[in-house]
């Protein structure tokens, strides 16, 4: 009897032991078998938040919600990673925002002061996923402090061309204000304007030349 009651309990632990096994591997498969890095997208944003003293709406919060846009934040291991993330979101939007632009084209009387300062904006739009697929290469090839030319791009390279490129965004801002019946893509152009300027705030380290 006694000997049947201690298989019982054997039984019942190894049952319990594989149960605990199986559900384990189920969150892991869930997660995809990889952590969380949420707490990393906090910590970066809450640095570019101080390092963007000059830009108010680059709050934690605002960095985290547009970073999030993208599954691949997620996965970032590092600063490089999350600016990767980061030029990727803001050219998305800037293209998204030109073809909006496009449209508003075809509707306005041509010779008109409407048509002349959206086609401006498509330019200004166009320059500026110019230099952000310029950008993108640029990061990719970035190897870190003491890189120099021979194996990337000095780190100030980088903020500097995302930087250029926000200030063609905003040149389009510029035209869009007060323009009777715009207001959608002035008020569009604003957020990217933003999204610009968290963009610069996020690789504001890199502007340290003791980097190269």
């Amino acid at each position: 009897m006694a000997i049947a009651w201690m298989t019982t309990i054997i039984s019942s632990t190894i049952i319990i032991m594989l149960f605990s096994s199986a559900t384990t591997a189920q969150t892991n498969n869930d997660n995809g078998g990889k952590p969380k890095r949420t707490h990393f997208i906090v910590e970066a944003c809450k640095n570019a938040s101080i390092n963007s003293s000059e830009y108010r709406h680059v709050t934690k919060e605002f960095c985290v919600s547009a970073l999030q846009q993208d599954k691949r934040s997620d996965e970032a291991k590092d600063l490089h990673d999350l600016a990767l993330v980061g030029v990727d979101i803001l050219k998305g939007h800037i293209i998204a925002a030109s073809g909006k632009v496009k449209e508003m084209m075809h509707s306005a009387k041509n010779g008109t002061s409407t048509a002349q300062r959206l086609r401006l904006c498509e330019m200004d739009y166009d320059a500026a996923v110019t230099i952000l697929k310029v950008c993108n290469p640029m990061l990719k090839d970035y190897r870190g402090p003491k890189g120099g030319e021979k194996v990337g791009p000095p780190s100030f390279y980088l903020p500097d061309c995302v930087d250029k490129a926000s200030g063609f965004v905003s040149y389009c801002e510029h035209e869009l204000v007060d323009m009777p019946g715009q207001e959608a893509l002035y008020k569009e152009s604003i957020e990217l304007g933003k999204l610009g300027d968290l963009n610069v705030a996020l690789m504001q380290p890199y502007w340290d030349f003791t980097q190269n």
